[in-house]
């Protein structure tokens, strides 16, 4: 499951999502080692195999300085029956960020409204637990495609959400090449905004808000040496307000591509992706989010020229993912 990113100013046109994911000592099993940070696919643990592994996403990037927001998810995998496996997360994340903001300050909405933003901010924090199950139709290995769906319920202290994914799968060359396809959507009720005018005496109205986002990721993965694989990530993200997919609610999409590379040992294995976004846009967003009294007229100027690029003006992921698993 991945944390909907919220709408706030910045400048930046594009970010580096980076994702990290190793099994630690588990007993051997060939199966459900992913060949990608965000497409799952369809391979399962076979029934009574185990697996814990380490997810590590790194938001990097906003409109100016430094920003990167590391978001964590140890996670423990258990086959049920040979078709279905169960999976439990812990979600934390630690942030570090100074003047990345439009108005070259230390701000944003993983940042205390009340933190001086004249100086850097870095902390940890516990986001929550999930619990994920996955249930496969069909196998790529014995079947024409692979088929599964994906389902994961997520409670924290920010937020309470519910991601179903469709997952397909295909394989060629006597599985030397994986194809994969995903679509998914989740719903979230979420803590509004904390974003206030610095020095205003303002504090967040702790609304509580409807959120929906959807996407599609697509992967391709070649084994081009024994435990060795090489492939392409694609996604193609996009978030609405309320619960809901209707266009006059969209309020932003973007666009991640990259690569991917994936080793696997007996005892353990490592996949890295790099997305950078490519493309998207804001939508009717910036007209939804009044621009802050505080900007200068150059800093206004610079977030509506950015508003207007192609790219949609600001860093986002949710991510993992597998981010995903982010």
């Amino acid at each position: 499951m991945h944390r909907r990113p919220r709408v706030v100013p910045a400048r930046a046109l594009c970010a580096l999502t980076f994702v990290l994911a190793s099994l630690l000592w588990v007993v051997p099993a060939p199966a459900d080692e992913p060949l990608f940070g965000y497409a799952y696919t369809a391979d399962l643990l076979p029934k009574g195999k185990w697996e814990l592994e380490q997810w590590v996403t790194d938001r990097e990037g906003q409109a100016f300085g430094h920003f990167h927001d590391f978001i964590f998810r140890t996670e423990v995998e258990y086959g049920l029956t040979d078709n279905f496996q169960l999976s439990g997360y812990i979600n934390y994340s630690y942030l570090n960020a100074k003047n990345n903001s439009v108005a070259h300050l230390t701000e944003g909405i993983d940042i205390p409204f009340d933190h001086d933003p004249t100086k850097a901010y870095s902390a940890t924090r516990f986001d929550g637990i999930s619990v994920e199950g996955i249930y496969r139709f069909l196998s790529p290995y014995k079947d024409p495609i692979g088929l599964a769906i994906y389902l994961e319920p997520e409670v924290g202290p920010r937020e309470m959400a519910l991601e179903v994914r469709l997952i397909l799968q295909k394989n060629f060359f006597d599985d030397r090449l994986v194809v994969a396809a995903n679509a998914w959507i989740e719903f979230e009720h979420e803590q509004g905004t904390n974003l206030v005018t610095p020095g205003s005496g303002e504090t967040p109205d702790g609304a509580i808000e409807k959120a929906t986002m959807a996407e599609i990721d697509l992967g391709v993965s070649y084994r081009f040496f024994p435990r060795w694989w090489a492939g392409l990530e694609f996604r193609d993200h996009n978030e609405f307000s309320g619960f809901s997919l209707a266009y006059r609610n969209m309020e932003h999409t973007a666009f991640f591509l990259g690569p991917s590379i994936h080793f696997g040992s007996e005892h353990w294995w490592i996949t890295v992706s790099a997305l950078r976004q490519v493309g998207g846009g804001a939508g009717e967003v910036l007209w939804q989010f009044p621009l802050p009294e505080y900007l200068t007229p150059a800093d206004r100027e610079a977030l509506l020229r950015a508003w207007d690029q192609p790219h949609g003006g600001r860093e986002i992921d949710h991510g993992p993912q597998r981010q995903s698993r982010d």
